[in-house]
């Protein structure tokens, strides 16, 4: 539990520094940010194609390729410095879905 309320909070810092930089940068974060549906309907996906048990590494190279085409977008759109703040954002994101999914699939 105490790692789930870390990384909150850490997302929620993420978010407050862009909202300082940028209010566009938090509209984009919104929208662009992944929800668990979309990772576990791909996790179903992955699953349902009969390739075996889905590591927490290949939940992670689904997320991160869904990322890549947002980086791309944002890349077009904002500066460097909100660059690197969604890509904290980015990097809390997988940690935050994994995790999700990880506890999910436990249950």
């Amino acid at each position: 539990m105490r790692e789930i309320d870390e990384l909150l909070t850490a997302l929620r810092e993420v978010f407050e520094r862009a909202g300082q930089v940028s209010v566009e940068l938090c509209d984009f974060i919104t929208a662009e940010s992944l929800s668990i549906a979309d990772v576990t309907e791909s996790w179903f996906e992955l699953c349902s194609s009969g390739g075996g048990p889905v590591s927490e590494r290949t939940i992670e190279k689904l997320v991160e390729q869904r990322q890549t085409a947002a980086r791309r977008k944002a890349s077009r759109l904002f500066s460097e410095i909100e660059l690197a703040i969604l890509d904290d954002w980015q990097a809390l994101e997988i940690k935050a879905l994994t995790l999700s999914l990880k506890e999910l699939l436990e249950v």
